[in-house]
C-alpha cells in the first residue's frame, strides 16, 4: 500500500504560468535587466564562461518543474566520460551531470515548483553557475572531439 500520494498525468496550466511568472520575477530581482535573455520560456545569463538557462515546464497534474541547466561540451565520447560521470554525480549535492542525444554534455538542476521558494531557486542558480564554469572548459579539453580524435 502506497503511504504517498501518486502522479496523475496532466498538465497544470494555471500553476505553470503562476510559476514561469513567480520564476520570471525572481530573476529580476537577481540580475540587471540586460543580464537577462528571454527566448520563448527559456530565460538565459552568462556566468563566467558558462550560459545557465532557466525554464518552467510540466511535470505532473499537480505540480511543475523549474529545470536550470547548461550545456558544456559537445561531441563528447559516451564511452569515456559513462564512469566519470556517475563518479562526479555520487559527490554531488545538488544538480547533476548528464549526456543528452547527441553527446553534449549538461549539468542540471530541477525544481518541483509547486511550492518552489526563493532560496531554492537561488541554490538552483548558484549551484549550476559554478558546476558549469568550472566544468565547461575541463570537459572540453579532457573529452571534446578534438582530443577524442587525439587519443584514438
Amino acid at each position: 500500500m502506497h503511504k504517498f500520494p501518486l502522479f496523475k498525468d496532466g498538465i497544470n496550466e494555471a500553476l505553470l504560468k503562476s510559476v514561469e511568472q513567480k520564476t520570471d520575477a525572481w530573476l529580476k530581482e537577481l540580475f540587471d535587466e540586460g543580464d537577462l535573455t528571454k527566448v520563448d520560456n527559456i530565460t538565459s545569463f552568462s556566468f563566467g564562461s558558462a550560459t545557465i538557462q532557466v525554464m518552467v515546464v510540466p511535470w505532473h497534474s499537480e505540480d511543475v518543474l523549474v529545470k536550470v541547466f547548461s550545456y558544456l561540451a559537445e561531441n563528447v565520447d559516451p564511452c569515456k566520460v559513462a564512469g566519470d560521470f556517475l563518479r562526479l554525480n555520487s559527490d554531488l549535492p545538488l544538480g547533476r551531470f548528464s549526456l543528452i542525444f547527441d553527446n553534449t554534455v549538461m549539468f542540471s538542476c530541477s525544481l518541483p515548483a509547486a511550492n518552489l521558494d526563493r532560496n531554492e531557486l537561488v541554490g538552483a542558480l548558484q549551484t549550476v553557475a559554478v558546476y558549469a564554469d568550472q566544468y565547461d572548459d575541463i570537459l572540453k579539453e579532457q573529452y571534446g572531439s578534438e582530443h577524442c580524435a587525439k587519443i584514438q
